[in-house]
């Protein structure tokens, strides 16, 4: 179920919660074979894409799958096969319960559900991911649902692109969230913006999902496509969607995507009161998702307010609860909006630029961003322009 995250620095590999170290090499060809999963290389590609220049010998590629199989046992899921007369291929397939009787269990099923569905409330990623990798043991299958939500909290963009026998609309939604931690500049948000108009135009979305693209999702993207002021005009309308449907959990991130809205339109005035309301609202309702988003859109607020030191040290707060919370959608998408604001409204201050690209180039380089930034942007174009 769960991706695997790589960390180059310790050559340390993550499923889920649990974590196992590599040699560099053995990193390196688990990297790659995850990289190109249900691809098949033989050992002379391997030694060339992975080793070049380095090994001279075929039977070395051998040694190292023997010995990532070993360490990858307690990892079911995972397989290195090999592909007999040609080389090998890595797969995966989702954990299934199937000797547990409460598999067939109505009453576990909902109570397991109920479970997601509070941890997704609290923005408890690593409790999801951690229920999610246990479902073998704990006797529950997780539905489709949240089968796609764990991948997208985990930014497993090759899963997305793959033919997982989901229909590509179903999967749509969580593409284009994950497409807007892409967009760095203006015009590629302006393109992002572009797309998500036309899905809203197309009404090609689950219904759910539209509502919440069209009264919640847009309105950050008008803000960083520098019209504010058409995010604004649909405030109203948000919030009488919210209040007739009976949206209890958007309460909390439509405020703040509000106050994100009028920090970028400079209503610094409006902004204070909706940091006022976010606050009363989070004493009740500590989710950390939320937290985190907070303490993000106020350190841009005291950024232009002059305090820079203030606002940076919120602003390092909520990308802390964010990484935190797991949910490296929403981490990917505020780094993008720090970037893009500084790069606008804080010009004369190139430091602090800086240090808030790098925090995404090391993103983009252990979720691979600009690696399926191209290959996302066809799958997205498919399912609009089919």
């Amino acid at each position: 179920m769960s991706s695997l995250i790589f960390d180059p620095a310790s050559y340390t590999v993550t499923c889920g919660s649990d974590s196992i170290g590599l040699l560099a090499k053995e990193f390196a060809l688990l990297q790659f074979l995850y990289d190109h999963r249900n691809q098949a290389f033989t050992r002379e590609q391997l030694l060339d894409r992975v080793w070049l220049l380095e090994y001279p010998v075929e039977r070395t590629v051998d040694d190292h799958i023997y010995r990532l199989r070993r360490k990858l046992r307690h990892w079911p899921h995972i397989a290195i096969n090999t592909v007999r007369g040609y080389g090998y291929s890595l797969t995966l397939r989702d954990r299934r319960a199937v000797g547990n009787p409460s598999v067939q269990d109505p009453e576990v099923q909902e109570a397991m559900r109920e479970l997601f569905k509070k941890y997704h409330l609290l923005g408890q990623g690593k409790s999801l991911l951690a229920l999610a990798d246990r479902q073998d043991v704990l006797g529950f299958e997780v539905d489709e649902y949240y089968t796609l939500y764990v991948h997208f909290i985990q930014g497993d963009i090759p899963w997305f692109m793959e033919e997982n026998g989901i229909p590509l609309q179903e999967k749509l939604y969580w593409m284009l969230i994950m497409y807007r931690g892409m967009a760095l500049r203006r015009e590629e948000v302006l393109s992002f913006l572009q797309l998500c108009e036309r899905v809203l135009e197309l009404r090609i979305l689950p219904d759910r999902q539209h509502r919440e693209l069209a009264i919640l999702n847009i309105m950050d993207v008008y803000a960083d496509a520098g019209q504010p002021g058409e995010a604004i005009s649909r405030f109203e309308k948000t919030r009488q969607t919210v209040e007739s449907d009976g949206l209890s959990g958007f309460v909390i991130p439509v405020a703040i995507m509000e106050m994100y809205v009028q920090v970028v339109a400079g209503q610094s005035s409006e902004a204070e009161r909706a940091s006022g309301r976010i606050e009363r609202l989070l004493q009740d309702s500590p989710y950390l998702r939320e937290i985190g988003r907070y303490h993000i859109v106020k350190g841009l607020h005291l950024l232009t307010q002059g305090q820079r030191q203030a606002g940076a040290d919120l602003i390092d707060e909520g990308l802390e609860v964010l990484q935190a919370s797991m949910h490296v959608p929403i981490l990917l998408g505020s780094v993008c909006q720090i970037v893009l604001f500084l790069q606008e409204r804080l010009p004369d201050d190139p430091r602090l630029g800086q240090k808030y690209r790098a925090v995404y180039d090391a993103l983009d380089k252990e979720y691979g961003l600009s690696r399926y930034r191209a290959d996302l942007k066809k799958v997205v174009q498919k399912a609009i322009f089919p």
